[in-house]
């Protein structure tokens, strides 16, 4: 018997020791490289010396723009803490009226993009908007004048972030919040009866690493907005990168607050590797908590408290941009808009085929080759999406003229001329950063499933002597379809609602639904905007859908 084990023993090792595959490790580094050099050449240019356009934003808006981005990201994180997982809390533990369909459709937020979500609210709360419009006809023009207030200001837009991007708090907090042993709370009972005291002492402590890092996700969103925050007038770093781009044409200012909006998202990236160590165990192997069922008025207080996030975050800004699509598709329509449609889904689709495809050549190399390197990339990887995407435009850009530069005097040496264009005002360069921005979003999901699924394949397949391109294709793939489709649709969905890197990188009379909607709106035409902004809310819903099909079946 110990005979014939000897063998399968000696594949077992064989297959754990096997060589570094130096291919596969050089893909794995070059990958790195092309994601990391823009990034590196905005840290690198900031040591240049200083422009006047560069003075001025030092000496007189500097400060603002750090106070607004500050102000949005404590008064938008404070608002999806609460919302968020306030709701988690709410539909994880108790049962009441309306919580089945609630649990699901309070993650559609999700497919409304903020920029798209403040044209909403903006048109809704308007002195000619359906609401005062409304109050107008049921009490006169002195009630609506009385009752009216100026929207456009940065504490309406930090609750309209707020209202749209508190699902990346509320899916991470329920997910913990169902992972969490009865046993746990069976004791708190038996020691104490208040269930807020539970909630506040034993839940939220479990569940701290999980809220850390969907709280660090809608930081990032905000700090990458650009339509929202220009349209309200308010000042932060994004616009300021635009604004020393293209009002004061001076790339060098736009380098220098790339960089320090750079130091920002790295400080928020330190904060929440910091909150997501956890002194506590999540999950002690016991059976989950059930739901607590809920009697009188309280199960109607429960619902209403769930409900009103899913109306004001998805319900009623959905029904604006469908209802302003419908009376004005007759204007907007035409052969121009439909060529935006085209490129949106082109550029979306191929974004997504060489992104979906690149992650897969990268996550195999990094698990056959367990390197330094590969680690170092990995880290590379998740960077790139805790950007915004103003500063990876910016350095695609330092990129794009250096690598022009090189060719026109390369052609100019052999006594040739050059004048083509490689990346920058090109659908090479555009793609090119969608690769660095949104190459995480592909990689996370299907890295997990690679694990789930294919770790004892792929020995199986290396025992039988085959190749690691042969494991890839014939084995891991097959088996990968469902993952690989929903990481295409995932990157497809936010190449398609990406606006800051899409308006610097486009090509000339190069529009996508997202900067047609932006556009539109920065013309005071909210109206005809919504037919655009409904094609990405539609495109979005399905991502959405498989995103709490994913985390139910956990």
């Amino acid at each position: 018997m110990q005979a014939g084990t000897e063998p399968l023993k000696q594949s077992k090792s064989a297959v754990r020791r096997l060589p570094v595959a130096k291919p596969w490790l050089i893909l794995s580094i070059s990958i790195g490289v092309l994601l990391s050099v823009p990034l590196l050449m905005v840290v690198a240019r900031v040591f240049m010396p200083g422009t006047a356009a560069w003075s001025h934003i030092v000496n007189n808006l500097l400060v603002t723009y750090a106070a607004n981005s500050v102000f949005l990201c404590i008064a938008t994180g404070l608002i999806t803490l609460v919302i968020g997982v306030g709701c988690a809390w709410t539909v994880s533990r108790y049962r009441f009226p309306g919580r089945g369909w609630l649990e699901w459709a309070l993650i559609l937020p999700l497919a409304l993009p903020s920029y798209i979500v403040a044209y909403s609210y903006a048109g809704l709360l308007s002195f000619t908007g359906p609401i005062f419009t409304l109050l107008h006809k049921a009490g006169g023009p002195e009630l609506a004048k009385a009752l009216y207030f100026d929207s456009m200001n940065i504490f309406t837009l930090a609750v309209t972030f707020g209202l749209v991007l508190f699902p990346y708090v509320y899916l991470p907090a329920k997910a913990a919040f169902q992972l969490q042993s009865a046993a746990i709370f069976e004791a708190a009972s038996s020691l104490s009866g208040n269930s807020l005291r539970t909630f506040r002492r034993i839940a939220l402590p479990l569940a701290r690493p999980a809220i850390a890092g969907g709280l660090f996700l809608v930081l990032m969103e905000v700090l990458n907005d650009y339509g929202a925050v220009y349209y309200f007038g308010v000042g932060t770093f994004t616009t300021g990168i635009f604004k020393a781009w293209f009002s004061m044409g001076d790339l060098e200012a736009a380098i220098k607050l790339s960089a320090v909006l750079m130091l920002v998202v790295g400080f928020l990236f330190t904060a929440e590797k910091y909150l997501q160590r956890s002194r506590f165990a999540t999950n002690t192997g016991l059976k989950r908590s059930g739901l607590q069922p809920v009697k009188g008025p309280r199960k109607w207080v429960l619902t209403a408290a769930c409900l009103l996030p899913f109306i004001l975050g998805f319900a009623l800004p959905f029904l604006k941009i469908v209802t302003d699509a419908f009376a004005t598709w007759h204007k907007v329509q035409g052969p121009h808009f439909y060529a935006v449609i085209a490129n949106s889904i082109m550029l979306a689709a191929g974004a997504g085929v060489l992104i979906v495809a690149l992650s897969l050549l990268f996550i195999y190399s990094s698990r056959i080759n367990r390197s330094l390197a590969g680690k170092i990339v990995n880290r590379i990887v998740a960077l790139g999406y805790a950007l915004p995407g103003a500063v990876i435009a910016v350095g695609v850009m330092v990129v794009a003229a250096g690598a022009e530069n090189s060719a026109r005097w390369i052609s100019e040496g052999f006594g040739s001329t050059f004048g083509g264009v490689l990346i920058t005002g090109s659908v090479v360069g555009l793609v090119y950063a969608y690769l660095i921005r949104f190459m995480a979003v592909s990689v996370n999901p299907l890295e997990g499933n690679f694990k789930q699924q294919c770790e004892k394949l792929d020995e199986a397949s290396r025992s039988l002597g085959k190749g690691h391109l042969y494991t890839l294709f014939r084995v891991n793939i097959p088996v990968l379809r469902p993952a690989i489709l929903s990481a295409f649709l995932l990157v497809f969905l936010d190449v398609m609602k990406e606006l800051p890197l899409t308006l610097i990188l486009r090509p000339f009379n190069f529009d996508t639904l997202a900067t047609t909607a932006f556009e539109f709106a920065n013309d005071e035409m909210l109206r005809e905007s919504a037919s655009a902004s409904l094609l990405i809310v539609l495109a979005g819903i399905i991502p959405v859908i498989l995103i709490h099909k994913s985390i139910k079946s956990l």
